[in-house]
Order: structure tokens, then C-alpha cells, then sequence
């Protein structure tokens, strides 16, 4: 009735007029004529109410925690990253000469982003966090008309899309910036969007609904170059398309539109790893390494990840949103392919426990998709009751209600963001040249994480080696290359690689059997011979030791070195002098470039 009376009261457009305005113009001129209308109003104000409400009471202070958040320095993992896009920049193929664990997907991120001017820190994390912004924006202008008949308008659309930035980028910053822009939160760049666009009311027609289809599993598979771990969403969202009767296609032709979606997702970090890397290397490392020998670094059950407190609210919330969504799609509630959203947080939990590390990052899946169904929730109840007569107001008061409530929660659950904790940083970490000093590096040092230090040697390195010298670093930080910008002179830029204590200890409930226990040696033995043959077959101009790197087993990274690789440690201090040392960090020169 509401979109009848703004259709009659608008005034008549001139011939041709309405075609040749842009989009934007017409959404906003058909508001302003809205506007004149009691009905429309009505209309805006109970289409765009509650999503309005939760965008702007949590407002300040998320916008406020993005703010802060962008100001922070890289951890090691992004560095570790950086260094590994810039590399591959310089000539490196990836996985042959830079050995990493990861998946392409990541690398490619880092590359992009490296383009786009994200060798500045500031500069990454503002990319960073309006990728990711969009992607929770993409996820709330899916959320209209789950239950309602008509078809949304534009203004409910971005209504919901500015909610959705709020309550999804609110529990973003509930990380760490440790935590941030890591394997888990770009792959939810791809995983939330596939999952909103398959809760979106199904095409009508055959064309547009395979269209549709084929864009979901291409962005669910993409993610598998992230972590294989994500192959869990996909399989679920095909179950779930399957049993989905609103999709007006066969099962054998769902089938084949998600298989070919599927390739192309695929296909984009295939055509990296064929550009820049090698793929032979890649599947080793991945189907070989990871299962035989790095799965026991670090590893943990899973009564030891979710015995923690934070684990283990996210994962009782995680289960809470997918027990109500689930019970709402069995009593009809809601339509069946809102279960695609109900399971997501059942499989982040999952895609934690089979990793066996429970890193809080890798929860990033489980916090995004439960918000995503509480969203789900209270879109439903408003959609269900804002029609409701005026002398049956309870079910609409009830939504407001809910609605009101949820919106406080995110509120309050923003002082224990560690951003909004944090309050030296909105002084320290302004300016350019702030954000450059001493003490701004030291608010980020840890026991195992040396900012300064790494900025002190890498200036060193720059200054006392030549610009295309190589340099072989010994700890876990191979960001003091990307820093120096001088590439690795081997594959081996993680001390794990050279010391297999960490792996030979492996955790409770998940230690290595004889079998892998000779695996884990052989291949240890293997990298050091490797690297020793191509140390002695091109000597680089540098060595770095970086003390009390995680995974190491003594404190001291020489006294390390010299314990896991006797035969390289010989020939480093025959071949090469301490030269430098800056706290943690120590540089050796090769003896013919003494300084």
C-alpha cells in the first residue's frame, strides 16, 4: 500500500528524464518525493527503523575502534606475509624460493595490497579494513526480505548494509591487531559474501539462479588457497543448496553450476601459483609437510583450546545462534536456506578444532558468521511484525525490543576492545612521524617480538650491504627483510624448518608416533643440507640471529642454531663476524666485507 502512494503521489518526470539519471540520483530524488507522502514515510520508517538502530548506537565507538585500529604496526604473521609479496615482486618463486605453510591466497592479498601503496603500514590497514568493511556491508544488503514478501528498496538495503558494518566491523575489533588482517579474516573477505548471497531470496529465473549459484561456490572455494580447512563451508553450503526447494533447478544442475563456480574460484589462485610460484612445491608443502611434520608444532585438543574463557563464549554463542536459527527453520520460521548461515558457525568451530593450534584468529569464521545469524534474527522479527496494525503493536514493540537490545550488547562489548583499550594510540600513532619513533615500536614489544630492534637492523642491513645482496635469517621474523628490502639467500626463512623440537614434542592428545618422529628428523636433516649447499654455493653478505623467537630452544638464537644445525653453525663462524647487534636482533658480516 505504502509503495502504491509513493508511486501516486510522485509528481510526473519530463520524457526521458528518469533514463537519463544516474541511479543514485533517482533513489535519492524518489526519497525527497517519498517524503511528502504520510503513507511513504510510514513506509521508510518501518523498512528501515531497526537496521537503523543498530547502526548508530554502537556507531561512535566502532567507528572509533576502526579509527585506532588503522594506526597500529604489523604483527609477525602480516609481516611475514609482507615479505613474502614483495619477494615474489623482486623475482622470487613462491614455494621454491620462499618456503611457507600458507596458502597462495594470502600471498596474492599481500601482493595487491603491496600495489596499492601497503608497504605503509597505515596505508596497509586502511585497505585492509575497508575490504573488509565491504564485505560485512555486502552482508547486511543481503538481509532484507527473508520473510517479507516485497521486494526491498534500495534505501532498506544500505540500511541494513550500514548495520551490518557496524555489528560484524564491532566484533572485528574485538581482535587483537595481532589478530587482524590474518589467513582467517581474508578468507572472510570471500566466505561472508558467498554465504549472504545464498541467503538471498532465489532467482526466478533459470539463468540468473545458475548465475547466482556459480558466484557462491566461486567465492567459497577461493578460500580453500587460504586455509584447506574452509573446504568445511563449501561442502555445507552445497548440502544446504541441494535441500534448498526455493532454487528452481535440478539437482544434477546445481551440481554442475557449483562444480563450475568452483573452477573458477579456483582458478585465480592456480593462475597465480602458475604466474609466481611453483605449484609442484606448493602440494608438497601442503599435502606432504603439513600433514607429516607441522600439524605437531604447537599443537593442542580441543578440551584445551574451548577450556579457555574467551574460546569458550565465542563457541557457546556460536552454538546459540545456530540452535535458534535452526529451530526457526524447522518451525517454519524461516525459509530452509537460512540454514546455509545456521551451520556456519558449526563449521568455524569445527575449522578450529582440525587445525589443533586454536590461535584467535583462527575464530574469525565463528564470530563473524554467529553475529551474521543474531542479524538474521532480528531482521525476521521486524520484517515479520512492522506491518502489524497499530491495535496489535506488541510483536512490533517486541522487535524494537530486541532490536534495541542487541544494538546495547554490541555497545558494551566494545570496552573490551583492546583498540578502544588502548587509548596512547590516538597520540602515539597519529602522525606519520610518531608512528616512526621508539616508543610508539615499544607499546607493541613483547617476549617474543622485537619492532624496534627488527627497524634498527634492517636500517643497518641497508646502510653496510649491497642493494641486491642476499641475507639468511635465523628466528621467525622475515619481516627485517621486506624492511631492509634484501630477499633471503634460502627457501628457509622459519627457524621450524632447521629445529624440529617443537614438532618432536608436538602437544597433549596429538603427539607424533615413532613413524612421524623419523619423518620429522629426515625432513629436518634434508632443509639444512639444502641450505647449507646453497650457502656455500653463493655466500650472502649477511647473517641475522634474532634471540627468543617462538619455536626456538634456547633464548640465545646462535647458541640455537649452533644446538639444531652443528655442521652450518661451523661454517657461519668460520665464513663470518658478529658485526651489529641491536637488542635482540644480531647481524653477521661475511668476513671479506669487514666493516
Amino acid at each position: 500500500m505504502a509503495q502504491r502512494d509513493l508511486q501516486a503521489e510522485s509528481p510526473p518526470a519530463a520524457e526521458g528524464a528518469t533514463a537519463r539519471r544516474p541511479p543514485r540520483a533517482r533513489l535519492g530524488s524518489a526519497i525527497l518525493r517519498a517524503a511528502r507522502s504520510p503513507k511513504a514515510r510510514l513506509a521508510i520508517v518501518r523498512r528501515a527503523l531497526v537496521p537503523l538502530l543498530l547502526a548508530l548506537v554502537p556507531f561512535f565507538w566502532v567507528a572509533d575502534a576502526t579509527h585506532r585500529s588503522a594506526l597500529t604496526t604489523l604483527g609477525r604473521d602480516q609481516g611475514i606475509f609482507q615479505y613474502i609479496g614483495w619477494a615474489v615482486g623482486q623475482g622470487e618463486v613462491d614455494y621454491r624460493d620462499i618456503r611457507d605453510v600458507n596458502g597462495p591466497l594470502v600471498h596474492l592479498i599481500h601482493k595487491i595490497l603491496l600495489a596499492l601503496g601497503g608497504a605503509d603500514e597505515h596505508r596497509f590497514h586502511v585497505l585492509e579494513l575497508f575490504a573488509t568493511g565491504v564485505s560485512f556491508a555486502f552482508v547486511g544488503a543481503c538481509l532484507p526480505s527473508l520473510v517479507a514478501r516485497r521486494k526491498p528498496r534500495g534505501y532498506e538495503r544500505a540500511a541494513w548494509a550500514a548495520a551490518a558494518w557496524v555489528v560484524l566491523g564491532a566484533q572485528y575489533h574485538l581482535y587483537l591487531y595481532w589478530n587482524q588482517a590474518q589467513r582467517e579474516s581474508f578468507c572472510d573477505w570471500f566466505l561472508l559474501p558467498s554465504l549472504a548471497l545464498q541467503l538471498v531470496r532465489p532467482a526466478r529465473e533459470a539463468r540468473a539462479a545458475s548465475r547466482r549459484i556459480v558466484a557462491i561456490a566461486a567465492l567459497s572455494t577461493i578460500t580453500w588457497f587460504g586455509k584447506p580447512s574452509f573446504v568445511l563451508f563449501t561442502v555445507m553450503q552445497l548440502g544446504v543448496l541441494l535441500i534448498d526447494r526455493e532454487v528452481t533447478l535440478s539437482a544434477k544442475q546445481k551440481i554442475a553450476r557449483f562444480a563450475l563456480g568452483g573452477a573458477l574460484g579456483a582458478a585465480i589462485p592456480i593462475a597465480y601459483l602458475l604466474r609466481w610460484g611453483d605449484i609442484g612445491a606448493f602440494a608438497r608443502i601442503t599435502f606432504i609437510d603439513v600433514p607429516q611434520i607441522y600439524r605437531f608444532i604447537w599443537a593442542k585438543s580441543a578440551q584445551e583450546i574451548f577450556g579457555e574463557e574467551g574460546p569458550l563464549k565465542v563457541a557457546a554463542a556460536g552454538l546459540a545462534a545456530a540452535a535458534l536459527l535452526i529451530g526457526l527453520v524447522a518451525t517454519r520460521e524461516l525459509p530452509r536456506r537460512v540454514l546455509v548461515v545456521a551451520l556456519a558457525p558449526l563449521c568455524g568451530i569445527v575449522n578450529v578444532v582440525v587445525q589443533h593450534k586454536g590461535f584467535g584468529y583462527h575464530f574469525h569464521p565463528v564470530t563473524a558468521t554467529t553475529h551474521f545469524g543474531f542479524l538474521i534474527v532480528v531482521a525476521m522479527l521486524w520484517e515479520r511484525f512492522r506491518g502489524a496494525p497499530r491495535k496489535r503493536p506488541l510483536g512490533r514493540h517486541a522487535a524494537v525490543v530486541v532490536a534495541v537490545a542487541y544494538a546495547l550488547e554490541v555497545t558494551s562489548s566494545m570496552k573490551g576492545s583492546p583498540h578502544i583499550r588502548n587509548v596512547w594510540i590516538l597520540a602515539g600513532g597519529e602522525t606519520p612521524e610518531r608512528r616512526m619513533t621508539e616508543e610508539y615500536f615499544n607499546s607493541f614489544k613483547s617476549h617474543d617480538f622485537f619492532p624496534w630492534e627488527m627497524r634498527l637492523g634492517a636500517s643497518w642491513l641497508r646502510s653496510n650491504t649491497s642493494p641486491d645482496a642476499r641475507v639468511q635469517v635465523y628466528g621467525m621474523d622475515p619481516y627485517i627483510l621486506f624492511l631492509a628490502q634484501r630477499r633471503s639467500a634460502t627457501p628457509y626463512i622459519y627457524a621450524y624448518d632447521l629445529n624440529d623440537d617443537a614438532a618432536l614434542e608436538g602437544g597433549w592428545s596429538n603427539r607424533p608416533t615413532e613413524r612421524d618422529v623419523a619423518r620429522i628428523k629426515a625432513a629436518r636433516d634434508a632443509h639444512e643440507h639444502d641450505m647449507l649447499t646453497r650457502l656455500r654455493a653463493a655466500p650472502p653478505e649477511a647473517f641475522v640471529f634474532i634471540d627468543k623467537s617462538p619455536l626456538i630452544s634456547y633464548q640465545d638464537a646462535m647458541e640455537d642454531f649452533r644446538h639444531c644445525c652443528k655442521e652450518s653453525a661451523e661454517w657461519v663462524a668460520s665464513n663470518y663476524h658478529q658485526a651489529q647487534s641491536f637488542g635482540e636482533v644480531h647481524v653477521w658480516l661475511r668476513d671479506d666485507l669487514r666493516r
